[in-house]
């Protein structure tokens, strides 16, 4: 004991000396020095505790030892030194099998050396070979143990590597990258275009194990011989699958030469007769070349390179033990399979055409990939300046680049196949040479994502109608503390363009929603050009809604129905979600215009008319002109002024108020709703047909609609319809109250 310098080491030796624990009795110390390390260790006997029935083969005493680090960065090495300990769950990994070394701690050593004590470890010991004894220390719930000791060096694999190897030999070309003390990684890709003998020095096998129980091989095997040993204990012989796998490769000069990437896949069992619960992939490389290989399988033999075929060729066993090998940890490339596991979802391979890639679009589309979502056609005709990568998902070092063919680039990296199909450098709304493949990747999208924040684009992308994928709309409010989702049904019943206005009446209604377009005083100029003007908008702003809107994305494309979704973050970026119900679109062609307006205006309509009986009512409506698609939207109204006279064969409407209030529908939606029209109702019996007076209000509001270059809206809602008169008192169109189309 006089010889320990080591803290730990001398306060397990003085708890053993002074036998504080009465089931463990100190036997001596040991020290070793390695070059300029030194070990300590303490060996003692402990007493356990066993029950009548045992499942594992635990000595009533064992002798154990533990060793300590030198540096104290480890839990100590613990081992049982009986020689023919048994094979049991929680054993390390060791590249001898005895003496075997028992896995004592879950967690990690810096996580739990504040509380580790010699009383501690004496009594987990006895706790752990108890409870071995019993079957009960690997619990149910627990993943299953490892067969093989790994290494620090890895390999990356083809996610297909199985399905390609069952065709034939697998040309690989591996590089190597030095990541020291961490470990070499290598990493393994198919030869491109499948040309052979361009250089490739691997070519890859694989072996599929029957299932073995997990724990139960805890070498290393470091020969073909090794290898072999541990497949026939699973009743399986890898030698001869693999010799039937060469015997049937072309005897080429190429292959030959190459180095054989053996993948093993070990399928693990809890228990005897229990299904399989995990398949452990190993991969061990040869020393000796494909051609020296097939030489101690008795496939052939070389003369000067040349292999000749061996008639009743056989295996030489006792040569096994030349083919060594190299033990790599295997990992597979990350495809889209796998990387919707790791995101916990389901692969979804619908085509997106995403327009606009700025910040919040290229932050979507970079998460979206991450979870091998969707397969990408991008549209945007901006290019990257310095300030953009301030927010956006791309690095500096692509600046001047167009956003689509940087981002393609991008989001091509991030798994192990390609996310983006194609890319469009155009405008949408003035594509000139490029009005065809906008088109084209249009036309094949499932989904046309708009990430534009431009209401002309979303109104083109919406209207267009040679493409027939569902749209979705996703932008954020200027100020940055919102982030806003509009999703089309599945079968576009309600339009983008009317979700839109259903967006901007939940504005007027929505307490929350209440400075939703204030304007930031706040920008930056990056150029000289009166619009080269960016609003201060914090990254993380920009990162906390692309995450939330990437998941609803998924979530909206993933049901039939339409949905407006509402995000508000406040100073401290706590997020409040709102769920605004959509409601179905009702569109009616009128003379030379479209009308499109919603089933919930049509029933705050009918209300309004229900309150008032048995007089009429009436009051203005809120909406917006596309003078270009000649569309009048119906968004909103404001109920009859205070002053109005309702009677109940006659509705005039008043003044008082209603200014203020059509100004303030225009600053709350920054200016998207303004005053189009007026509406009024007939009472019960009478139909919807214009009276003379209702003549005179509609030449009235012509009057009023043309000063400004509008066209007259009039609406009369009755007990069974509404009828809308647009341009002239003509044009008219009845809706029915309990239609929705």
């Amino acid at each position: 004991m006089d010889t320990l310098v080591g803290a730990h080491a001398q306060g397990l030796a003085r708890h053993l000396v002074r036998q504080i624990n009465p089931y463990a009795r100190f036997v001596e110390a040991r020290v070793a020095v390695e070059g300029a390390d030194r070990i300590e260790t303490i060996v003692f006997d402990v007493d356990v505790e066993l029950s009548q029935i045992t499942k594992f083969d635990i000595h009533p005493t064992e002798r154990i030892s533990v060793s300590f680090p030198p540096k104290n960065d480890a839990w100590p090495e613990v081992l049982a030194l009986r020689q023919n300990f048994p094979v049991v769950p929680h054993l390390y990994l060791r590249p001898v099998e005895f003496p075997r070394s028992l896995c004592l701690y879950e967690e990690a050593y810096s996580e739990g050396q504040l509380r580790w004590t010699a009383v501690s470890i004496v009594e987990r010991i006895r706790t752990w070979l108890s409870e071995t004894a019993q079957g009960a220390l690997h619990k149910d719930d627990q993943p299953l143990e490892p067969l093989f000791l790994g290494t620090r060096d890895t390999i990356v694999l083809p996610a297909d590597i199985y399905a390609k190897t069952a065709l034939g030999p697998t040309q690989l070309l591996i590089a190597r990258v030095d990541r020291k003390p961490w470990g070499e990684i290598y990493i393994a890709r198919y030869l491109a275009g499948g040309v052979q003998g361009q250089g490739a020095a691997f070519v890859a096998a694989t072996y599929f194990c029957p299932p073995v129980l997990h724990g139960v091989m805890n070498w290393t095997p470091q020969t073909l011989s090794d290898l072999q040993s541990a497949s026939i204990a699973a009743r399986g012989d890898l030698v001869t699958s693999l010799r039937d796998q060469l015997s049937n490769w072309p005897r080429e000069s190429w292959l030959l030469a190459c180095h054989l990437a053996l993948i093993v896949f070990f399928p693990k069992a809890r228990e005897v007769g229990h299904t399989v619960e995990a398949l452990e992939t190993r991969v061990f490389v040869t020393n000796p070349t494909v051609g020296e290989i097939g030489e101690i399988l008795g496939i052939w033999q070389l003369n000067n390179g040349v292999p000749g075929h061996v008639i009743g060729g056989t295996i030489d066993h006792e040569r096994l033990d030349h083919i060594t090998l190299v033990p790599l940890n295997p990992t597979f490339a990350l495809d889209r399979q796998r990387a919707a596991s790791i995101n916990g979802s389901a692969v979804d391979l619908r085509r997106i055409s995403a327009v606009g890639m700025g910040a919040l679009g290229s932050q979507i589309a970079n998460l979206l990939a991450r979870s091998g979502y969707g397969k990408w056609s991008l549209v945007d005709s901006d290019v990257l300046l310095p300030h953009n990568f301030a927010r956006h998902a791309l690095v500096h070092s692509l600046v001047g680049m167009s956003k689509v063919d940087a981002m393609k680039m991008h989001l091509d990296m991030i798994i192990a196949e390609p996310i983006v199909e194609g890319v469009v450098f155009a405008d949408v709304l003035n594509a000139g040479e490029k009005e065809d493949d906008i088109r084209r990747v249009l036309e094949a999208a499932d989904a046309i994502l708009d990430f534009s924040a431009s209401v002309p684009v979303a109104r083109k992308l919406a209207l267009e109608t040679f493409a027939q994928g569902r749209r979705a709309s996703v932008f954020m409010n200027p100020s940055g503390s919102s982030s806003i989702l509009l999703c089309e049904d599945a079968q576009r019943l309600t339009r983008l363009d009317s979700l839109e206005m259903q967006y901007y009446r939940a504005i007027l209604s929505r307490t929350e929603l209440g400075n939703h377009f204030a304007v930031v005083p706040r920008s930056i100029r990056y150029g000289t050009s009166c619009r080269d003007v960016s609003n201060t908008l914090p990254a993380h702003r920009v990162a906390l809604h692309a995450a939330l809107t990437s998941a609803a994305i998924k979530k909206a494309l993933s049901s039939d129905g339409a949905c407006i979704r509402v995000w508000i973050a406040d100073e401290e970026d706590a997020v409040q979600a709102l769920q605004i119900p959509p409601e179905d679109m009702i569109e009616r062609q009128i003379g030379d215009w479209k009308l499109v307006t919603d089933r919930g205006l049509l029933n705050k309509l009918k209300l309004l008319r229900l309150t008032g009986l048995p007089a009429e009512t009436g009051g203005v409506l809120l909406g917006t002109w596309d003078l270009t698609s000649r569309i009048v939207y119906i968004a909103d109204t404001i109920p009859a002024p205070p002053d109005s006279k309702k009677r109940v064969t006659s509705f005039i409407r008043g003044c008082e108020g209603l200014l203020d209030k059509v100004a303030h529908a225009g600053r709350a939606t920054s200016g998207m709703l303004q005053y189009v029209g007026e509406w009024h109702s007939h009472p019960n019996g009478f139909g919807t047909g214009p009276s003379g007076d209702d003549r005179k209000v509609f030449e009235w509001i012509t009057e009023k609609a043309t000063e400004d270059g509008y066209q007259p809206v009039m609406a009369i809602v009755g007990e069974l319809e509404a009828r809308w008169f647009v341009e002239s008192i003509s044009s008219q169109q009845n809706v029915d109250l309990g239609e929705a189309k």
